[in-house]
């Protein structure tokens, strides 16, 4: 029998990312987003390696009050016949080796039942980066930038988008990868580990200063690993390859000359000052290619080096485009909510009618009825507060010294924290990104980031104003000493700008907030510790509050404290 979650008139299509890492599932109902989160939320491994997205589309569909059956397609966010070629497979081998879109793998009966399967519509991997960040977008036209490790046989790829659909003008190969080239200078750093850290060379890049020629160029012919050999393989022995050539050029050119040196990473600050400033610079010359192509005012950028922020700040300050545009799951798990999106538009364009993705809460969520149970089953008394109630003792807790665990409403998408699920302290004192960051088991270098009511943006930073923490931006030197736990070594910060009508609970403690403090924003992070996904059910924000020394967790209309 249909799911009710539907009209008769509804297109309603999902959208996987079936790939080895960053699983995910999205719903669509005539390409607006209904529904969208990460495998690794229920399964509770770092970026769902090897895991497929059952158990996100499950939740997708009971969220929706939606069938299996009730779906036009399902849209996969790479082509994996494509990829077996650039591979070398047979494709009767690629089935075997690299099963990853077998139906019985994605749609098991075991979860879905035996009513009949939608068809599965591969999309380009790049494609599908493209479509989730022009639609969701708001623009009518955009350049478009796709930058990742790889998708297929590509590597960067640069595309124009308009009502009609998405154009791709050129793309770059993997033997020049940005991604691919990020993720060797992570390893040669000691940074890297197969839980992405990517993050941890951008933050430890402000410590130093680009001296070194780190051999990335942007060109005329695209980005060049220049002074490295060109490569002498192709298929699945070129990635192995290429690692190993630009380590043996990063060991030769650039202190500390030893690859991996876990035990001392401040010798690597110049080395990553150089890579960050290099990619930046790379990725200046491809948007100034796209916009002498395109002659948009308008930029989308999506793949995984999208969720770079300094360099994202600098695409929003340093070129011709007047718009930037990042959604918060620009990575691989992105490419659920992409294919779902280009697969809507091909089957019925009349249909379509994506909306601007404001926000990012699209995940769980959990009534204080739920949340009840799970503190009982804890042994776990706690107050009940109205919405005002909560954001005045959480603001003054906060205001007291307290770090906040804040479980509420639905799920951000993303590897971002956003209000929804996250850790949450006074920005006043450096004391409390040491705190947080013992919290956390992070790495006391590590930078955290602000979350500040969109209003007051302008008052404390000089950048774009973003919902999801996805662009650097400098903080304003007269206010530094005013918030220095969120205050980089080189003076900026990641800020999440907090709308009222997009968070409003959010938005009412960080009024509260000024009011105690004095200053409209808090630090945020996320609600978990090193290695962990971000907590999910409220089983895992409160394993957190007993399992570290969190003080308060504000889950629901529920404050618990520690026993």
């Amino acid at each position: 029998m249909p799911g009710s979650g539907g009209t008769p008139g509804d297109l309603l299509v999902a959208g996987l990312n079936h790939g080895a890492h960053d699983s995910s599932a999205v719903l669509l109902r005539n390409g607006t987003i209904v529904a969208a989160v990460e495998q690794e939320r229920f399964s509770r491994r770092k970026r769902a390696i090897d895991q497929p997205p059952v158990e996100a589309l499950a939740w997708c569909l009971e969220s929706a009050g939606v069938e299996l059956g009730d779906l036009h397609a399902i849209g996969l966010g790479s082509d994996l016949d494509l990829l077996g070629e650039w591979l070398g497979m047979e494709p009767a081998r690629r089935r075997v080796d690299l099963p990853l879109d077998d139906p019985d793998r994605l749609l098991p009966t075991s979860v879905f039942g035996a009513a009949p399967r939608p068809p599965l519509v591969p999309v380009r991997h790049h494609l599908a980066h493209a479509a989730s960040a022009y639609w969701p977008s708001g623009f009518e036209e955009a350049a478009i930038l796709v930058v990742d490790n790889r998708g297929e046989d590509r590597a960067t790829t640069l595309a124009y988008g308009t009502p009609e659909g998405i154009t791709v003008l050129d793309s770059y190969p993997i033997e020049h990868s940005l991604g691919l080239y990020y993720r060797i200078a992570t390893q040669y750093a000691g940074l890297y580990s197969k839980d992405g850290n990517a993050g941890k060379l951008m933050g430890l890049a402000s410590y130093g200063s680009p001296v070194h020629d780190v051999a990335l160029r942007h060109t005329p012919d695209g980005p060049r690993w220049t002074g490295v050999p060109p490569a002498t393989t192709s298929g699945r022995d070129l990635p192995p390859e290429r690692t190993e050539q630009l380590l043996r050029y990063f060991t030769q050119q650039c202190f500390p000359h030893f690859a991996g040196l876990r035990e001392e990473t401040m010798a690597y600050a110049d080395f990553a000052a150089s890579v960050q400033r290099a990619v930046e610079e790379t990725l200046l010359g491809l948007a100034a290619d796209l916009h002498e192509r395109t002659g948009s005012a308008n930029l989308v950028v999506a793949g995984g080096v999208g969720l770079n922020c300094t360099a994202n700040g600098r695409l929003a300050a340093d070129t011709p485009f007047e718009r930037v545009y990042v959604q918060p799951m620009a990575h691989d798990a992105g490419v659920a909510l992409g294919a779902a999106l280009e697969v809507s538009f091909r089957s019925d364009p009349r249909r379509f009618r994506p909306e601007p993705m404001r926000h990012a809460y699209w995940g769980p969520a959990y009534d204080d009825d739920e949340i009840a149970k799970v503190l009982a089953e804890f042994g776990l008394a706690s107050q009940r507060l109205s919405p005002a109630g909560l954001t005045g003792r959480v603001a003054a807790a906060i205001a007291g010294g307290a770090i906040v665990g804040w479980h509420q409403g639905r799920a951000e998408v993303g590897p971002r924290a956003l209000g929804a699920r996250s850790l949450l302290g006074d920005p006043r004192t450096r004391a409390t990104l040491v705190r947080l960051n013992h919290l956390k088991r992070r790495e006391m270098w590590r930078p955290l980031a602000p979350s500040v009511l969109a209003d007051q943006f302008d008052s404390y930073f000089v950048g774009t104003p973003n919902p999801f923490m996805i662009m650097a931006a400098q903080v304003r030197p007269e206010v530094r000493s005013r918030i220095p736990a969120v205050v980089h070594v080189d003076g900026s910060a990641r800020p999440q700008a907090v709308e009222r009508a997009d968070n409003p609970l959010f938005a009412q403690l960080l009024a509260a907030f000024a009011v105690e403090a004095g200053v409209p924003l808090v630090v945020n992070t996320s609600l978990n510790t090193a290695g962990m996904p971000l907590a999910n059910h409220p089983r895992e924000s409160v394993s957190l509050l007993l399992d570290t020394d969190l003080d308060l967790l504000a889950i629901g209309g529920h404050l618990v404290t520690r026993r």
